[in-house]
């Protein structure tokens, strides 16, 4: 299909950029049993020191790169000190897999079964699991850029974290209503009827723009701040002006949609010139101190609760 230009492809959103960073302590490989029989690989990184910590989930946006070969959830980990770091890789993906090109060369079972959905229904079970262990403190953090911010905002209502992270994943409106503005004009002009014939066909294995039908079934008409706004975990939207995958507008709407419902747990941070990587206009990457500013807002939240609700007189 020839119309799957970078453009497009990104549309459907990842956190995938290669980066030259040092090597971290081995995690620990994990496998379970999803329900249908299928095996759900996962992995776990605890930290050295002795006592109880919390759990930070890492969720990774497309493709079918097994997030432990992941170079740049590597760089997010920094963000993760004191924690115990939680991967779940996606339903047909080990952690051995090696696609040459991660958008494209995926095995037939992630071709079939992968949407965010069924990655949010494998987190819910990999955390159930970790319910009750030692060294788990109760504290838990979601961080996800692209789709795994999609991912972040069902779970939110679902595991009541005391902090989630959402980075270059707009959320405030749906694929049927951006989609046209990301891909090239030769493609939107086939975009009302792909995403219709998803609909009619929500299990469907059919590739359309790097995903199948089922994918695009699964979100083409979801708003994701909806699912954030039945939760009241304090969350951290970050966004690019030049973000060509996710739009900022959408960003903004997902702002606009807890300030009109009268809720503090929002913070919204927004990035002039910076796109969906966080790279500026003269092509210098600024992720790493983005990362680290981060760090220190789940370190405060997670603590202390949603800074808007704390500063906000009477609310709680």
């Amino acid at each position: 299909m020839g119309f799957l230009k970078p453009a497009f492809i990104t549309a459907t959103g990842f956190l995938l950029a290669t980066l030259h960073i040092g090597v971290s302590a081995e995690p620990l490989l994990k496998v379970s049993k999803r329900p249908d029989g299928s095996t759900l690989y996962w992995s776990l990184e605890q930290p050295s020191a002795n006592g109880k910590y919390g759990l930070f989930l890492i969720a990774q946006g497309s493709g079918c790169l097994p997030a432990v070969k992941n170079t740049t959830i590597q760089q997010a980990k920094e963000m993760a000190a004191g924690y115990a770091v939680l991967l779940v890789e996606k339903y047909g993906v080990t952690h051995s897999d090696s696609p040459e090109e991660q958008l494209k060369d995926c095995s037939k079972a992630y071709v079939t079964n992968h949407t965010v959905e069924q990655r949010a229904v494998d987190v819910e079970q990999i955390v159930e699991e970790l319910r009750g262990a030692d060294w788990w403190n109760g504290k838990l953090v979601l961080f996800g850029g692209s789709e795994g911010g999609d991912l972040v905002a069902r779970l939110a209502p679902r595991l009541n974290p005391d902090a989630a992270v959402v980075f270059s994943s707009g959320l405030g409106e749906s694929f049927a209503q951006v989609l046209k503005s990301l891909v090239p004009p030769h493609v939107a002009k086939e975009v009302d009827a792909k995403l219709a014939y998803a609909r009619a066909n929500p299990e469907s294995a059919e590739i359309w723009g790097g995903n199948s039908m089922r994918w695009w079934a699964d979100v083409v008409d979801r708003v994701p701040v909806n699912d954030l706004l039945n939760s009241h975990a304090p969350v951290l939207l970050i966004q690019g002006t030049e973000d060509k995958s996710a739009p900022v507008s959408s960003g903004r709407v997902a702002r606009d949609a807890y300030a009109s419902a009268g809720r503090c747990e929002l913070t919204y941070w927004e990035y002039p010139g910076y796109d969906h990587y966080m790279t500026d206009r003269d092509g210098v990457n600024h992720r790493g101190e983005v990362f680290k500013r981060i760090a220190g807002w789940i370190n405060k939240t997670a603590l202390n609760g949603a800074p808007g609700c704390i500063s906000g007189a009477g609310k709680s």
